[in-house]
């Protein structure tokens, strides 16, 4: 996937609760965020990674695009979802080039679709130390009909879609970006969405590990509605302390505190998978960040169960906001929701850097 670096991109995350967007420009050595907004989305218009009300998610790109009067035409934006298969595979050394030939064959066996129905990218992660004729492969493979479904609203909305990224990669980008961290570290940055949980665990600026966790910040909004019986839209405010709970406070805490350790072992659950396969490289520090990042009893229950310091990471980290163009109490409201709009649109600035 090319990188437009002569043009401005704009970083568009299709979420399952709602749309982040923003513009970075490069001014010397400063990057400054130009645009950023979010947008809510229907329920349910986004099930799972997969678009189910096309005209809602077109009506929310159009309404940003309007709202902070947007003019750059050429997008970035990014899939996660069931019909996303990320893996680390060994092949045999070879060149970029000659491997980008080979692929498709090289990587039938570890695609459980039919190789004509997906897409496929890949990254060469390093020869292995044992066997320098083996190397790491960082495979990612996606189904044609999704990425066509995000191309095509893209499109509808009147803008030109450039890159077609992964959520993981995309948030691992905005960390290497924003918050630079040595080689001889090994960061575990955990993006938790409405619907995903995104795990990718980096070195050296290479993604070690990467994986899509099918529940995220939705699962507070659900347990809510059932034990407290009410709404979405009440469950929404009680879930970000919008709204006084009142007498069910403590059922409400006991709630939050529940899904917040189911969450927090299905990251444990990578952790010890990554350290079985790497275990020269142990995790130095995990970064939470995401919509979800900030909820209530997740950020120690990460720290208890994973047993290593964690960090809420802000995706404007090493950013200046430009408060002229960008409401500064939205961006004080969305540090770690931005995450992947950020990742997304510093796409055109990784080759200026």
């Amino acid at each position: 996937m090319a990188l437009f670096g002569s043009k401005d991109l704009i970083g568009l995350d299709i979420g399952s609760s709602s749309i982040k967007l923003a513009l970075v420009k490069a001014a010397g050595n400063e990057y400054g965020v130009k645009k950023f907004g979010v947008y809510p989305l229907p329920p349910d218009a986004i099930v799972d990674g997969a678009i189910m009300d096309h005209a809602s998610v077109i009506e929310g790109i159009k309404t940003a695009l309007r709202d902070l009067k947007v003019r750059e035409k050429e997008v970035a934006t990014s899939l996660s979802g069931h019909s996303v298969i990320i893996k680390k595979v060994v092949l045999p050394t070879t060149t970029p080039e000659e491997l980008e030939e080979s692929i498709q064959w090289e990587v039938e066996q570890y695609i459980p679709f039919d190789i004509k129905d997906v897409k496929i990218d890949f990254q060469v992660i390093g020869p292995l130390k044992e066997d320098p004729s083996k190397m790491d492969v960082l495979l990612v493979a996606v189904k044609t009909d999704l990425v066509n479904d995000y191309i095509s609203v893209v499109k509808d909305a009147g803008l030109s879609p450039t890159i077609v990224d992964i959520d993981s990669i995309a948030a691992g980008n905005a960390f290497e970006f924003c918050h630079p961290v040595s080689d001889e570290q090994v960061p575990m940055v955990i993006n938790v969405g409405a619907s995903f949980m995104n795990v990718n665990i980096l070195h050296a600026g290479v993604p070690l590990f990467t994986r899509d966790v099918p529940m995220g910040g939705g699962m507070y909004t659900s347990e809510i509605q059932k034990q407290l019986a009410v709404g979405f839209e009440a469950a929404e405010s009680l879930k970000v302390g919008a709204k006084d709970a009142g007498d069910r406070a403590e059922k409400l805490a006991e709630v939050m505190k529940t899904v917040s350790s189911v969450l927090a072992t299905e990251a444990q659950r990578s952790y010890n998978f990554f350290s079985a396969t790497y275990p020269d490289r142990l995790v130095t520090k995990v970064f939470l960040t995401g919509g979800a990042a900030k909820s209530r009893f997740l950020k120690e229950m990460m720290a208890e169960k994973i047993g290593i310091e964690v960090e809420i990471f802000n995706a404007f980290q090493g950013l200046t906001v430009d408060e002229r163009l960008v409401n500064p109490a939205v961006v004080a409201q969305h540090t770690t929701a931005a995450t992947v709009a950020i990742g997304l649109a510093l796409r055109n600035l990784e080759d200026r850097r």
